[in-house]
Formats: structure tokens, C-alpha cells, sequence
């Protein structure tokens, strides 16, 4: 698909047309309030700060801008180095004890995407395990001094038991440190049935370097992009950080393998989703696809636009209440597929059912 590059929508506020400007390469607004509403959104709602602050590094702005810039790429770095030694201390303890997880997003994409792991906001390590490592995995991570947070403290318990019900209606367990570090293990891609799965999707994994030696398995490319792209459609694409990762890795493959990406994806039911998504990141950040790229059909385009108006306004922030509406919506609407559509409903009205039962049962 070829044509110019539309803008972002007209009717979106000024702020955030402000921020995809300097996200497409233009410079902040000359009036001091625009940058500063413009600075503000891109930290508070969609976590760009260090992107931002790496972006603009070299730009004549007030002191106190620069001073708030400088705040966040230090947030940044910080966190890379906190995420990164404690990625090297979970690994080994799991696979001493016989698993080897996948390290889903966190500071290997920042690099590969922005050259930096320092410049992807991330606040979790998200660790892939398979379902039969769940009980011993859940037993290491306690072991490192974390504790299930706020509401699973049920899933911990089944967990250990190894209960089908929470590898049924769950895909994660979240843990906090006490220092406010997370890690959360996942089983399944989404919380979804019917939708990806890591084991669907032929060479899934490569391997990405350790600082000091020694590697971790991630995601390949291939496969980031069509997680990603579920992924923000799940989570109705209101962060631009996660469509920011769809330019980037559209950029990092290039036209024949993108065509395959797609390709891939449709046999896998996640076809509408990378190609939304795509639609979504040519939109916003002027993506470049390629010239064989099909031409959105009319559900891909409803969706876009339902997207880009979500995008730009406040009950559109993940988590809020809005939002949560809108979720179960958009993937009955835009799901590939009965059961797809399906699990929304049966996520919404069964899942935390089925999981108190069975905690309640094994009390």
C-alpha cells in the first residue's frame, strides 16, 4: 500500500498532535505551555520520557524542560541496570532449577529497536515459562524475596499446587519485591482462548547477549511483531510507546519480510491485528509499508479510527474504567473468529469465577 503519508488526525488535541510531531522529527512548539502539555503527556501517559530525552538531547530547550528530560533518562538508565541484573539473577536461578524462560518485550527489545535499554520504558521483567514449570518457577521466584501482588495471592496457591483451573482461565502470576521490582511469569501469550500462542509461531525465539556473558531467549523478530501487535490491540494501543515499537520493527525488517510477517500472522489468526496495527503506525508515525501491503477492508479501518479517537482521550488510559469497556468491545468486534470474539465474555463472566472456586475448593 503506497500513497502519501497522512497526518494524524485532525480532530485530536493539541497536545498530542504536538508530541507525534516531535515523535516524527519536528521540533517541540516554540510556546513554552504546548511543549510542556506536549513533555507531560509523553511521560505520564505514554511512558516516551527517556525516548524522548534521548530525542532531544541535542535541542535548545528551558532549563526546566531539560532538567525534567534529564530526570526521566536517568529513570531510564536506572532501570535498564536494575532490570538487567536481576534478569541475570532470575535466569539462573531457574534454570538451575530446570527452566529456561523467554523474556517477553523488557530491555532486550529497547535494544534491539533503540539501540538502548535504556530508552524503552519498561517496568516488569515479563518471563515465558512453559504451564508443567509453573509450581517450581513460582517456588524460585518467592525464594528471591518476591511475594504475589495485590490479588494474586489465590493464584500463587494454586500455582504451587499446579491447579488446571489457573492454567485454564489465567496466562500470569505477578510478583513484587519489596523494592518494588516485578517479575511475572507467563504461560500463555494472552489471558485469551483462541488467541496466539508462543508455541504456534515457527521460530518463535533467538537469542539475545547478557552483559558480561551469556545470553537470554527472547522473542524473534518475527514473532515480536505479531505479539506486539496483539498486544496492543488487547490493550486498545493506548500507550504510543507500543505502536512506536511497531515502526521500529517494521523498519527492522523491511518489505519481504514484513509481507511474510503478515503472511504468518493470517494463518495464525492474528492477521487483522498486524495489520492494524500497521495501519495505525503509517497513520501516526508516516511507517513506510510495502507495495504488495493490502489495502485495509472496512473493519480494519472501523478499528483504526476507533483506536486513534481512544488515543486521544483521558478514559482511554489503560486500566481505567473506560477502558476496560472498551476492551471487552474491541476484541468481541475486531477477534478473528468465533472463538476469538467468544473469549472476551467468557474471560469477563467466568475466569475470576472458576479461579476463587477453585481456591475456595483447595482451602
Amino acid at each position: 500500500m503506497t500513497g502519501d503519508l497522512a497526518d494524524p488526525p485532525a480532530g485530536w488535541p493539541q497536545d498530542l498532535r504536538d508530541l507525534t510531531a516531535v515523535l516524527r522529527g519536528a521540533a517541540l512548539p516554540e510556546d513554552p505551555d504546548r511543549a510542556a502539555r506536549a513533555l507531560t503527556l509523553a511521560v505520564e501517559r505514554h511512558r516516551l520520557g527517556p525516548y524522548l530525552a534521548d530525542l532531544l538531547r541535542d535541542a535548545d530547550l528551558p532549563e526546566a524542560m531539560r532538567a525534567r528530560l534529564a530526570s526521566e533518562a536517568e529513570a531510564g538508565a536506572m532501570a535498564a541496570l536494575i532490570q538487567k541484573a536481576e534478569t541475570k539473577r532470575s535466569l539462573d536461578a531457574l534454570r538451575a532449577a530446570g527452566c529456561d524462560p523467554v523474556l517477553v518485550k523488557g530491555w532486550p527489545l529497547a535494544e534491539r529497536l533503540y539501540g538502548s535499554a535504556a530508552l524503552r520504558h519498561s517496568k516488569d521483567l515479563d518471563l515465558h515459562i512453559g504451564a508443567q514449570h509453573l509450581p517450581m518457577a513460582a517456588e524460585v521466584i518467592g525464594a528471591l524475596g518476591y511475594a504475589p501482588v495485590s490479588g494474586h495471592r489465590t493464584r500463587l496457591n494454586l500455582a504451587l499446587r499446579g491447579d488446571p483451573t489457573l492454567i485454564d482461565e489465567a496466562n500470569d502470576l505477578a510478583f513484587l519485591h519489596p523494592d518494588g521490582r516485578m517479575i511475572e511469569l507467563h504461560w500463555r501469550l494472552t489471558h485469551l482462548c483462541g488467541w496466539i500462542t508462543l508455541d504456534a509461531i515457527p521460530g518463535a525465539t533467538q537469542a539475545h547477549p547478557l552483559d558480561g556473558g551469556g545470553e537470554v531467549t527472547v522473542l524473534s523478530d518475527r514473532a515480536a511483531l505479531i505479539y506486539l501487535s496483539v498486544h496492543g490491540q488487547l490493550h486498545m494501543w493506548g500507550r504510543l510507546k507500543w505502536l512506536l515499537d511497531i515502526a521500529r520493527l517494521a523498519a527492522l525488517r523491511g518489505d519481504e519480510a514484513l509481507m511474510e510477517d503478515l503472511a504468518l500472522a493470517e494463518k495464525l489468526r492474528a492477521g487483522r491485528a498486524v495489520r492494524i496495527a500497521l495501519a495505525l503506525a503509517h497513520r501516526v508515525f508516516a511507517t513506510p509499508l510495502p507495495e504488495d501491503w493490502p489495502a485495509p477492508g472496512w473493519l480494519e479501518r472501523r478499528a483504526a479510527s476507533h483506536f486513534l479517537g481512544l488515543m486521544a482521550r483521558p478514559g482511554g488510559t489503560p486500566g481505567e474504567t473506560e477502558a476496560r469497556v472498551h476492551y471487552h468491545l474491541c476484541v468481541m468486534a475486531y477477534g478473528e473468529g468465533l472463538t476469538q470474539r467468544l473469549a472476551s465474555p467468557r474471560y469477563a463472566l467466568a475466569r475470576n469465577l472458576r479461579i476463587w472456586w477453585a481456591g475456595r475448593s483447595a482451602a
